[in-house]
């Protein structure tokens, strides 16, 4: 029985070395000039007439397979993501998007019919309608320029560090005496209050030994926006807690690839204008709800000033953040744009999202102290203790026996206590497991 022929590009079969290198090169240089034939050949049907529908249908069969357009469909995908075409917004969003666009327009009719109105009633007392819907606008003038102030003014951010642990420096018994950053740690922070308009750096020495969710109602009490929780392991930051205030939610992060500006070559120099912010990816439910909470993080402002843009790329759950400035040069004649890197560069992976403040920060009636000695100056309206207030002197008033004030003193503490254990208990909203990682494909964010 003859042997089979040796497949295609083999020559195990020819026992001379030297002849076998002769015959393998031939080999690799006739598929080398084929390939380059019909190259040429497929160029030149694609220059010719009907080219473009040729080279677009070569395209569309021949497209190239990626983690990101072979992901698993996510059922919570609100947007259309850039690397993925044949995902549409849920109809969800379709329905809710039709509502709002067919209740503007209504709004807009009824507007325009209330003009008409107006118009035919025009008569006597012109000048003191006149002399009110002057003073009128001058109020709504004057509103919406404190609403715009407000809004663009920079988030207030506390930023501090964690609670380092006892196996990391057992030689120190003290809290406190563990609670100071390493310089890496310290370097990183000076970034962040670079990177952020509002931020304020306070040591977690000075918080005594207090919890992170005291923290968080301490900073929640005197009008904080966010907290920056930053933690470290092996004197290097390495994990991130993101703490929006006053109601929450919490992300913990973890922290990796931290670049500092000083070590980026070629870096600029940053100014203290407010960042534009780019938000890339995020297109699930749950990547819009950790959107919104870096969006929080900055103030609204419409008309930027200065050259600066902020980035924050989510690609497979890992979030790249560069900050970079514009540059504007003229070369022939011809103004070009380009990027300069500012720094710092890291990247954090969400590990954690609660929808809620950490435990221990207790409950909140809705009052801001911005004295910060803790006691506010005067009791609010409607506040629990004028209301004692009144009923006692109502009480006087009827003739009734009024209980001494140790008894009072004791009623109000307990009802304090009460009130402080009256909290909403957090939800979990996502929790990374390691059995997450075993498929490639599945994405979160």
């Amino acid at each position: 029985m003859p042997d089979s022929p040796p497949p295609r590009g083999s020559f195990k079969h020819i026992g001379n070395k030297e002849k076998r290198q002769v015959e393998y090169r031939k080999f690799r240089s006739d598929k080398r000039k084929g390939k380059l034939a019909r190259r040429m050949a497929q160029a030149k049907e694609e220059r010719g007439p009907g080219g473009e529908e040729i080279k677009k249908a070569r395209l569309a069969e021949n497209k190239t397979r990626t983690i990101e357009n072979t992901r698993m469909f996510n059922p919570t995908i609100i947007s259309e993501p850039n690397s993925h075409p044949g995902l549409k917004p849920s109809q969800a969003v379709i329905d809710a998007q039709q509502q709002a666009a067919e209740s503007s327009s209504a709004a807009a009719a009824r507007a325009r019919k209330e003009q008409g109105e107006g118009s035919d009633d025009e008569g006597e007392g012109e000048g003191e309608d006149g002399e009110e819907e002057d003073e009128d606008e001058d109020a709504k003038a004057q509103a919406a320029e404190e609403a715009f102030e407000e809004a663009s003014a920079p988030p207030a951010i506390l930023i501090t560090t964690s609670a380092p642990s006892s196996s990391t420096s057992p030689h120190l018994a003290s809290v406190n005496a563990r609670s100071h950053p390493a310089e890496k740690t310290r370097d990183f922070i000076d970034e962040l209050l670079n990177m952020f308009p509002g931020g304020e750096y306070r040591p977690r020495a000075k918080a005594k030994g207090a919890s992170l969710g005291k923290i968080a109602g301490w900073a929640r009490k005197r009008g904080y926006n966010a907290m920056l929780v930053i933690g470290e392991d092996h004197k290097a930051p390495t994990m991130l807690t993101l703490i929006g205030l006053p109601e929450g939610p919490t992300a913990v992060f973890r922290l990796t690839s931290v670049q500092l500006g000083k070590e980026i070559t070629g870096h600029a120099r940053s100014t203290p204008h407010t960042p534009e912010l780019i938000l890339n990816n995020f297109t699930t439910a749950l990547g819009h709800s950790v959107g919104s909470l870096l969006q929080s993080l900055f103030p609204s402002v419409p008309q930027l000033e200065g050259r600066q843009v902020l980035t924050a790329h989510n690609q497979r759950d890992f979030i790249f953040f560069r900050r970079h400035r514009y540059e504007f040069t003229i070369r022939k004649g011809v103004e070009k744009a380009r990027l300069q890197e500012i720094g710092p560069r890291f990247t954090v992976k969400l590990r954690k999202m609660v929808n809620g403040l950490p435990n221990g920060a207790g409950g909140w009636d809705g009052v801001v102290d911005f004295d910060g000695d803790g006691a506010l100056t005067a009791p609010i309206a409607g506040s629990r203790e004028e209301a004692e207030e009144e009923k006692a002197a109502q009480d006087e008033a009827d003739g009734r026996t009024v209980q001494p004030s140790s008894t009072t003193a004791t009623a109000a503490a307990k009802s304090k206590k009460r009130t402080r254990g009256q909290v909403e208990e957090a939800t979990t909203e996502f929790e990374w497991k390691p059995k997450m990682g075993v498929s490639r494909r599945n994405f979160y964010l």
